[in-house]
């Protein structure tokens, strides 16, 4: 069932329901859903360093927390023996939000990041290899970049920048349509 649900997810084109949403609200609903998650073991640290003010931006709630979801459950699921993870959201310049996932887990060698958001790329969690090619595409739906640093035995970072503006996010895409003839097909990590 599970596979057939992010086979669907994954092909189908999604539906962005772009509303003004503070990111540090979408982030601690993850981070609360995180540690009542049977993922979750004593020897794991979750960590959360946001700004004590808003971070609004134009996106789609609910694809957010999708993301924020998937991302923060692999890098729990990559470290079996415990570790820290830690969610950073910072404001960055031209009008964009940072958000970074950071862990101690067992990282990844080079061919595997460079096949991370590849469909039914290999898992080490034992995963569809849907749920990372759907982040890509949530991303990139919002006119966003997606960046992994990675050693292994030392951990995985993905960072995560987004246009805090949804006009920016429309003149953007509407600007690569016309450009590939109405096919969207920008692809940044």
């Amino acid at each position: 069932n599970k596979i057939i649900t992010n086979f669907f997810s994954y092909f189908r084109p999604l539906m962005n329901n772009f509303s003004e949403v503070d990111l540090r609200e979408s982030i601690n609903d993850i981070a609360t859903l995180l540690k009542h998650s049977p993922d979750i073991q004593e020897n794991h640290v979750l960590e959360c360093e946001l700004p004590q003010s808003a971070v609004n931006i134009s996106a789609d709630p609910t694809q957010l927390k999708q993301i924020f979801w998937n991302l923060a459950r692999n890098a729990i699921q990559a470290m079996p023996n415990g570790g820290k993870l830690s969610l950073n959201l910072n404001p960055v310049q031209h009008n964009r939000v940072q958000i970074v996932f950071s862990d101690t887990g067992c990282g990844m060698p080079p061919e595997q990041v460079e096949q991370l958001f590849e469909p039914f790329s290999n898992s080490t969690t034992g995963g569809t290899g849907l749920g990372l090619s759907i982040v890509y595409q949530i991303v990139r739906d919002h006119n966003g970049t997606i960046n992994v640093r990675s050693l292994e035995g030392e951990g995985t970072t993905i960072t995560i920048e987004l246009p805090t503006d949804l006009r920016v996010q429309t003149s953007a895409l509407e600007a690569e349509k016309i450009e590939n003839n109405g096919q969207s097909s920008r692809l940044e990590n």
